[in-house]
C-alpha cells in the first residue's frame, strides 16, 4: 500500500486531477476510500494513471467535499441531479446527505419564498497523529444574512480556539444559533464522528434576501 500523503494523479473520463492519497480516503468506508485504501487493485491507463470511467465535470465538485468535507456549488449550478447520481456511485454518504440537504433547502426556498430562516450544518470530526480531534463544520443557509451570521459566530469561536473547531465550541455555536431564534440544536451528538443538523427559523424578515 502507497503512502497515505503520496500524490495521486487520476484520469476521470479524460480529464486530469492531481489530489493525494489522504484526500482520497478521506471516507474510508467510501468506494474512492477502499480503492485507494488498498482493499482492491485500480485501472490504470496507458500512462499509469488511476483511470475512472466517470463524469470528467462534476468529479471536480466530488474532490472539493473529499478536501473540505463542505459542498459549496456555483448559484447557477444545473447539475444537480448528476451530481447526486455521481455522489451514489463514489458512496460518499456525507456528500450524499449534503446534497440532499443543499436540494431541500432549495426547494424549500422556493416553496415557501423563505417564510422560514433555516441553516444546514455538515459536522465531521478530524483526528491528527496524537488522536487529537478536531471538528469540520460546513454551513449553508436559505438566506446570505443567516450564512453570515452563523459564519461570524464561527469565526468567532475559531479565534478564541487557536483556529479550531471542537466539541466544546461547536456546543457554544449552537447555543449562539439557538438564541438566535432556531429549533433542532437539540439533536446535536457530541459522541458521533459525521452527522448533519437542520435548524429552523420562523418569520424571516429579508424576503429579498433569499439565494
Amino acid at each position: 500500500m502507497s503512502a497515505i500523503n503520496s500524490v495521486v494523479t487520476l484520469n476521470v473520463g479524460g480529464h486530469i486531477y492531481t489530489t493525494s492519497r489522504s484526500t482520497l480516503t478521506s471516507y474510508p468506508d467510501s468506494m474512492l476510500g477502499a480503492m485507494f485504501g488498498g482493499d482492491f487493485d485500480a485501472l490504470r491507463d496507458d500512462q499509469g494513471r488511476y483511470f475512472i470511467d466517470r463524469n470528467r465535470t462534476v468529479f471536480e465538485h466530488v474532490l472539493d467535499f473529499l478536501r473540505t468535507s463542505q459542498l459549496v456549488l456555483p448559484e447557477d449550478f444545473k447539475k444537480l441531479p448528476l451530481l447526486e447520481i455521481e455522489a451514489d456511485f463514489y458512496q460518499i454518504q456525507p456528500l450524499i446527505e449534503a446534497l440532499k440537504s443543499y436540494k431541500a433547502r432549495m426547494e424549500q426556498s422556493k416553496e415557501d419564498s423563505c417564510t422560514h430562516d433555516i441553516v444546514f450544518l455538515t459536522l465531521k470530526r478530524r483526528r491528527d497523529v496524537l488522536y487529537h480531534s478536531s471538528i469540520s463544520v460546513a454551513i449553508v443557509a436559505s438566506s446570505r444574512t443567516v450564512e453570515d451570521m452563523v459564519q461570524d459566530m464561527m469565526k468567532d469561536l475559531k479565534n478564541q480556539y487557536d483556529g479550531k473547531m471542537t466539541h466544546s465550541n461547536v456546543a457554544v455555536l449552537l447555543g449562539r444559533i439557538r438564541d438566535n431564534g432556531f429549533t433542532g440544536v437539540h439533536n446535536y451528538n457530541g459522541l458521533a464522528d459525521n452527522q448533519m443538523l437542520t435548524l429552523e427559523r420562523k418569520n424571516v424578515q429579508h424576503l429579498s434576501d433569499c439565494k
